[in-house]
Parts: C-alpha cells; structure tokens; sequence
C-alpha cells in the first residue's frame, strides 16, 4: 500500500477547522423528503447559464498541494468571503430553502444541511489527496493519457481535483486528437455557480492556454456597455498561481476560455441535483475516471452514490473471468499496492472508480467501514486502498473495482 507517514500540524492546517462539525437539520423528515422530491431532481445546468451568473469580477487565492513527487502544485481558488458577497448582494441570498436563505446555511455552525446543503462551496482535505494520487497514477504525462476520456467528479464542490487535471491539459499543446469530456456535479446549483465555474475558468487564466487572451487584452468597455477602441485596455492580473489577486469577468475573456476549451478539446458539462436520479446515458455514457472525495461521511445516502458510482464507471475490457464476481475479486486483491511503480500502473487500466474520504466522519455517522460495506455487501463490488495517510486524521483513497457485467 503506497503510505505516507510525515506529520501534519492540524492547528496549522487552513482546512481542518473543515473536517469535522454537527449535522444541522432543516425541518422533520417528511418536510425533507418532500422538498427533495420536488427540488433535487439531477438536471444539467448549461455552461452558458452559469456564465451568465458570473460577477464583473470575482478574487481568488492561491491554494498549494503537497505532492509526494516533491512537484509544487498550486492551484488558484475563489475566495469563500468572495463568494459569500456575490450571495449576500443577489437575490439569491434572500431565497429561502425550509425557511432559511443560502446564506444562513453558509453562516451557520455546521457545514452540513442534510438534503439543503452539502458543504460544496468549502475545499476538503480529501481532494487534496485525490490530486496527490492522480499525480502518482498519471505523473508528468497526464495530459497526453487524458485525450479520449471521459472524467466524472462526484459532490465536486470546488473541483480540486479537476481543477489539477485541467491545469495539465491546459499546459500542454492542444492537439486536434483529444476528445475530454469533463462532467462536474453537485448536489446545489449555487455551489457550480459560485466557485466551481470560476475555479475552472481560474485554472485556464492561470496556464499557457489563456496567453494569447493575456496578451492582447480587450479595450474597457464604454457606459454603454459597447467597447470603446479608444480606451485603454482594462488591466489584467498576472498568470501568477501564487499570488492572490482579483480576476475581471468580461465577454472578452468568457469567449477566449469558451475558445480555448474547443481548441484543447475539452468538453465541459455541469449537473446539480441527487445522485439518484443522476441520468449516466443522457450524460453521455459511462465514464474512463470516476472521482469523488468527502461523500461518504452520510450512511443515509450512501446507496445512492454507491449505485451511481457503478453505474457512472466504464466497464474494463470485456474478459470473460473479469465479468463474474469471484474473478473480479480475486484480480482485486492484487491491487494491494507496496510501491509507486505499481500505483502508476494503474494509469493502463481502461477505468479507474477513485474515492478519497476519512476512516471516520466522527458526529455523521459514515465512514469507510460503511462504506466498504455498500460497494461489497450490496453491490458485489471490490475495495482496494491504494493510498493512505497514517498520521494525524486518517485519510485514505480507495479504488473501487466493479462488476459491470
């Protein structure tokens, strides 16, 4: 099992104070199962929609990824304080869920509104694990592995992982041949809206692929909302990951990314709503790399993520021992990874179901126990750690194996 042993400093850690914290509820379980059958139908919220939405402007911080191949990693994310501004000056702020506005939800004590709100517009400690095994899996070649697959990340909330698989794709040289469709999903629309589109757009302002729009920066634009030719253009914060900053949102720049995206052929997709009634077909078809972090902390909804996960993850090839359970669970066990090189291997496979969460979500009552026992017990499925951190809070990425016969 690939290990990592050095200590953390949770007092030091921005993202503990994350890791824990009371389940809030909102209203008896009638009134929660009837506001979730008329409002959390999964749905595919259009890319141009939450353009739409974005601010003129939005700021944005560095967030840095300790990785075991000592390569530094540095993403940018939009602030949480930013977030809660655009909420608190919109409309959104004032629309209430059970009688309560998004924005007590992002004020009160718990992270965690069961079927309300799931704690999406905050980074967990878990995506950064996630990162730090796919830099394992994939290394420095990722972008070039990554050219015809089809990418799932679960609960994204911030989309950390994503966010470092698009920073490599946009650091290479588009190629007419990839074909990446990237599909993002969270249980609350706001979250896509408030910090995942702008954290994707950051990590395309923040890589090679936005160099031309940075170069030629559009002219600001006149009162009349026209460009003016003769102003001077509006000023740009540098491509600097490391330094905090604020980004303008204009037309200029929306299109350059949209641009971007059909020049690196990337295919951006975004859905909110339950894991439940997540349709897999009409997304597309199953998916290559499955990813989710920090959603299994809920036994209630764990039979609908652990179906959803099956159902989402592309099949490996069709042999026929790897199409019954007892086979599938004996190739299964070889996975009990002792180094790197064989952590790496795993790049080859067709498909890869990759779930990052805490041994024990301590006051929610899930786990990896729990979980172990959904994909196992009920779904004829198979569990492998492949990476673990053992100090501290343990933290663990599971590969999950299944029988799609």
């Amino acid at each position: 099992m690939f290990k990592f042993n050095f200590e953390v400093d949770e007092a030091d850690d921005p993202l503990a104070d994350l890791a824990f914290g009371p389940v809030a509820t909102a209203g008896s379980a009638g009134e929660q199962q009837q506001t979730r059958a008329e409002e959390d139908r999964s749905t595919e919220i259009p890319i141009e929609d939450l353009i739409a939405a974005l601010p003129h402007t939005f700021s944005f911080s560095p967030l840095a990824v300790v990785l075991a191949s000592k390569r530094d990693v540095v993403l940018a994310r939009r602030d949480l304080f930013d977030a809660k501004f655009q909420l608190i000056a919109s409309d959104e702020g004032t629309e209430a869920k059970n009688g309560r506005s998004d924005v007590d939800f992002l004020d009160a004590p718990s992270d965690l509104v069961p079927w309300v709100y799931e704690g999406g517009l905050k980074t967990w400690e878990c995506s950064l694990d996630l990162v730090d095994c796919l830099d394992t899996i994939y290394g420095p070649g990722i972008a070039s592995n990554l050219k015809q697959k089809r990418i799932l990340e679960l609960g994204c909330g911030t989309a950390i992982p994503s966010l470092y698989l698009l920073s490599t794709i946009f650091a290479a040289e588009p190629s007419a041949e990839s074909n990446i469709h990237i599909h993002l999903q969270d249980y609350n629309d706001l979250v896509l809206r408030l910090v995942t589109l702008p954290n994707v757009i950051l990590a395309w302002y923040m890589s090679p692929a936005s160099a031309s729009f940075r170069s030629n920066p559009p002219p600001a634009p006149h009162s009349n909302g026209m460009d003016d030719p003769n102003a001077e253009p509006e000023p740009l914060p540098p491509a600097d990951v490391t330094e905090p900053g604020e980004l303008p949102i204009t037309p200029a720049l929306t299109t350059a990314f949209l641009a971007s995206l059909l020049s690196y052929g990337v295919h951006l997709k975004f859905f909110s709503g339950a894991w439940s009634t997540f349709d897999i077909p009409a997304s597309g078809g199953p998916h290559h790399l499955v990813l989710t972090s920090e959603t299994i902390y809920r036994t209630d909804s764990l039979p609908s993520l652990v179906a959803l996960l099956q159902r989402a993850t592309a099949p490996g090839p069709a042999e026929p021992e790897r199409m019954v359970s007892p086979s599938i669970a004996e190739w299964a066990s070889r996975l009990s990874l002792t180094d790197e090189g064989e952590l790496r291997r795993l790049a080859e496979e067709e498909s890869l179901c990759l779930v990052a969460a805490k041994t024990v979500y301590f006051g929610v009552g899930g786990g990896v126990s729990e979980f172990v026992d959904a994909v196992e017990g009920e779904r004829g499925g198979v569990v492998r750690t492949i990476w673990e951190r053992v100090h501290g809070v343990k933290r663990s990425v599971m590969r999950v194996v299944w029988n799609n016969a």
